[in-house]
């Protein structure tokens, strides 16, 4: 797990000790080292999160980790998200999920008006009277446009 993918689980209040070590261990991958993250990427079940949290901001001192903004947490998901549609299009509405939460608090009303139409395209498919008749196939093919055109337009 890389640092933006870290810092947004934190910002979102989701963060799990297991993040906080997978962070730890990608961060070993990429040449990056300290005594506080190799004893933070060592770390075994069962975890104490405070324990956990407290090498990791042992370890961010040791590194001069650069934190993120909310923003820049935010943009990085949103384009892990629109990515992970085109690799998986089998959990694309779910994954369409998570870009509205994400987009819903831009200001960027053009993406955030398009992601919230899918929202309640998919509502009404999952939880409604499905009065379009539109199939499961369908509806993943619109997300999966939908996420190739931004990708591809830079409007993200």
């Amino acid at each position: 797990m890389d640092t933006n993918m870290l810092y947004y689980k934190i910002y979102e209040g989701d963060v799990k000790s297991r993040d906080y070590i997978k962070w730890a261990m990608n961060m070993l991958d990429n040449d990056c080292s300290s005594t506080n993250l190799n004893i933070l990427s060592g770390l075994e079940e069962p975890l104490n999160i405070f324990e956990v949290e407290d090498y990791f901001n042992r370890a961010s001192r040791e590194i001069d980790l650069r934190v993120p903004s909310r923003e820049e947490c935010n943009q990085y998901y949103k384009i892990h998200l629109l990515k992970t549609i085109l690799e998986d299009k089998n959990n694309a509405i779910d994954l369409a999920y998570e870009v509205y939460k994400v987009v819903r608090e831009e200001i960027n009303t053009e993406v955030f008006s398009r992601w919230f139409e899918l929202s309640e395209i998919i509502d009404d498919f999952l939880y409604s009277d499905n009065v379009e008749n539109l199939t499961r196939t369908y509806l993943t093919s619109v997300i999966v446009q939908v996420a190739k055109n931004q990708i591809k337009e830079g409007r993200m």
